[in-house]
């Protein structure tokens, strides 16, 4: 199917900051008995809505933030947060309160978050990640050496189906947690760059799923971090300094 990258700016009839992220947040928590803290109460930062489409007329909903020092010459390095569940535009907004909206943007990284749903990907990403490039290439400054793919449950399904489909576009992976169940040879290009892998203690069904893929990254020659995090269930709750100081080591600093 072709692609392109027509973009709306209207987005999704939500209001245009960040604190609105805990809406959906809970609305996922609720069900899964845990909260991603983060680093405390929700910000309240300045983003924008796109609309990305694709497949001959998909349009998905791309939130974008750009840190404070943003500049059309910057060529920041870039983080792509894929949300939970079924992946709304709240839902990805609170994949970004969780995870990505004070350290990273405080050191000069441009972070986007789509609207889809990770497990779809496995039939859309060889459309929809060059759509979402396009619109990159033409509208954000950003370093395509330094490009970071996250994902959460069904995001963290999602960033294995992106990988397989595009292996050498992204520099690190995240999956918090992610599973991957696809041939090694999907993935052997991205041989060398590293992959962070994190389940909760008493998540027993992706615990293993997490085992799984790391035997298989590693496999593929991936150099793999599998975190098992001690009294805590599918929602993860990871300081975002940590993640940063994580992400800063893996693309060689920042």
């Amino acid at each position: 199917m072709s692609h392109d990258a027509r973009v709306c700016r209207s987005g999704p009839p939500l209001a245009r900051r960040a604190t609105v992220a805990v809406m959906g947040l809970l609305a996922w928590t609720a069900a899964c008995g845990n909260t991603p803290t983060g680093d405390g109460e929700p910000q309240a930062v300045d983003f924008e809505w796109v609309k990305v489409t694709y497949g001959g007329g998909i349009a998905i909903d791309v939130a974008v933030f750009k840190p404070e020092d943003y500049s059309d010459s910057g060529g920041h390095p870039l983080i792509v947060a894929l949300p939970w569940g079924g992946g709304t535009p709240s839902l990805a907004l609170g994949m970004v309160d969780a995870y990505w909206d004070t350290e990273a943007l405080a050191r000069g990284y441009v972070v986007v978050s789509p609207a889809i749903l990770g497990s779809s990907l496995e039939t859309e990403a060889g459309d929809f990640f060059p759509a979402l490039f396009a619109w990159l290439d033409a509208s954000v400054s950003y370093d395509p050496t330094r490009v970071v793919l996250a994902g959460a449950s069904n995001g963290g399904r999602g960033v294995f189906h992106a990988l397989a489909s595009d292996p050498l576009r992204f520099s690190a992976i995240i999956g918090m947690p992610g599973s991957y169940s696809g041939p090694v040879e999907s993935i052997a290009p991205f041989a060398g760059r590293p992959a962070w892998l994190m389940v909760g203690e008493s998540d027993s069904g992706w615990r293993a799923s997490a085992e799984s893929t790391r035997t298989t990254l590693e496999a593929a020659g991936i150099s793999t971090r599998l975190d098992v995090l001690v009294g805590q269930g599918h929602v993860l709750s990871v300081n975002q300094d940590v993640l940063m100081n994580w992400i800063d080591e893996a693309l060689g600093g920042s």
